[in-house]
C-alpha cells in the first residue's frame, strides 16, 4: 500500500473529524451521527479500548481481559458482553481518500440510510477493492458486517478511569470476534458494546 502524502493524510483526517463526533474538539453538532446502526436506546455504548490481554486459549474457548473506558451510564456490572468490532478511523480515512469520497454522504446499508463513514466502519475493509462511486450502494449491500461477538463475563470491576472485564468466548461467532480483538484492535479504538 503506498504511503499518503502529508496533504492527503490531513484531508483524510479532516473528513473523519467531520463524521465522528468523538474526534471533534468542540461541542458543535457533527454533520453525521454515529448512533444510526447502534442506537443508545437499544443499549449500545460507544467506548474506547484501553487494553486487551489473552489469558488462556483452550478447546472450550478463549479467556481474555478487556479494559475499556468507563461506561457513560452506570449499570449493574455485566454478566454478558456483546461487542461489535469496528475498523479504525485510519482504515476508513485511507479508504475514503483513495476513492475521493466524503464519509458524510448518506448511503443505504443494513436496510437503513446511514453516513458512509459509519457503514465502512462495520465491514471488512482489508478485502475491499476500489469501486466506482456510482456503484457504492450496490457494493455496500453485498458486504457483510464485521462479526459481532457475545462473551460471558466471568468477572468485572470498575475503577475511576476504566471498566475491566474478564471474559470467555461462548460460541464460534464470539471466537471470530475474539480473533478480531487479538489481530486488529488497537488501543483507544472505539467499539460498540452492549451489556447484559
Amino acid at each position: 500500500m503506498p504511503l499518503l502524502e502529508a496533504g492527503s493524510l490531513k484531508k483524510a483526517l479532516g473528513i473523519l473529524a467531520e463524521c465522528w463526533p468523538s474526534l471533534r474538539n468542540n461541542s458543535s453538532p457533527a454533520p453525521c451521527q454515529q448512533q444510526v446502526l447502534f442506537p443508545p436506546a437499544a443499549g449500545w455504548q460507544h467506548l474506547r479500548i484501553l487494553g486487551y490481554r489473552c489469558l488462556a486459549e483452550h478447546n472450550a474457548g478463549y479467556e481474555f481481559m478487556l479494559k475499556l473506558e468507563p461506561l457513560s451510564v452506570r449499570l449493574a456490572l455485566p454478566t454478558l458482553l456483546e461487542l461489535q468490532p469496528q475498523n479504525s478511523y485510519s482504515q476508513v480515512a485511507l479508504w475514503l481518500t483513495r476513492l475521493g469520497l466524503s464519509g458524510c454522504q448518506t448511503v443505504q446499508f443494513a436496510q437503513q440510510r446511514v453516513p458512509l463513514c459509519q457503514a465502512l466502519s462495520c465491514i471488512d475493509l482489508s478485502a475491499a477493492s476500489q469501486i466506482p462511486a456510482s456503484a457504492l450502494n450496490d457494493w455496500l449491500a453485498r458486504q457483510p458486517r464485521l462479526t459481532a461477538g457475545r462473551f460471558k463475563v466471568l468477572e468485572s470491576w470498575e475503577t475511576d478511569d476504566s471498566l475491566n472485564l474478564h471474559c470467555v468466548t461462548t460460541d464460534c461467532m464470539s471466537r471470530a470476534c475474539y480473533h478480531w480483538l487479538q489481530q486488529q484492535a488497537i488501543r483507544f479504538q472505539l467499539i460498540y458494546i452492549r451489556c447484559g
